[in-house]
């Protein structure tokens, strides 16, 4: 039997060291993606049409990330792809209690994150969305600890999380249709 379908198509190169880790900000739908989406050459998301409203989640420097987990067996022949977004808000505060509190109870969480290299990535485009998964709320012991909410927002796909093409560095070069509220 041939597995050539699954050959690799081209080598991964070193390249230099321009990258920096976590997260800036994450853009929460509140509302639909619709249709597919339109495609650039090399697979990155270049259109996205939908209906509803975009919150942005903006993150304090050096506290939140994205890790994608491959999951895969053998033994069952299945491959499936974890994402979760850990994003940490300082300061406890109604206003952010309640945004938290409906985020935990949406049981179809579709979202970009936007990591500190300018890239955005869309998550919970498979299986029906996310959800929040994991989440505290603390004051801290001494007063230079941190008082605030740290999140998790698990999703799963079939494929690895798909960047977007964003030429101008804004969710706006892809999005159609839906509200972008900062």
């Amino acid at each position: 039997m041939s597995y050539s379908a699954c050959f690799n198509t081209a080598s991964i190169n070193l390249g230099c060291a321009a990258s920096a880790g976590g997260l800036k900000e994450i853009y929460v739908v509140a509302g639909s993606i619709t249709g597919t989406p339109a495609t650039t050459i090399d697979g990155s998301i270049s259109g996205l049409t939908g209906t509803g409203d975009i919150y942005t989640f903006e993150l304090q420097k050096q506290t939140s990330n994205m890790v994608e987990t491959f999951q895969i067996s053998l033994e069952n022949g299945t491959t499936y792809f974890e994402q979760a977004v850990t994003a940490v808000f300082n300061k406890m505060d109604q206003e952010k209690r309640n945004q938290l509190k409906l985020l935990s109870r949406n049981r179809q969480i579709v979202l970009f994150a936007r990591d500190n290299n300018d890239t955005f990535w869309y998550l919970g485009s498979d299986f029906s969305g996310g959800f929040l998964s994991a989440g505290t709320g603390e004051t801290g012991t001494a007063f230079g600890d941190r008082n605030g909410y740290s999140v998790t927002i698990t999703t799963y796909s079939t494929e690895p999380a798909n960047t977007l093409y964003t030429p101008n560095n804004e969710l706006s070069d892809v999005v159609s249709g839906l509200t972008i509220n900062s």
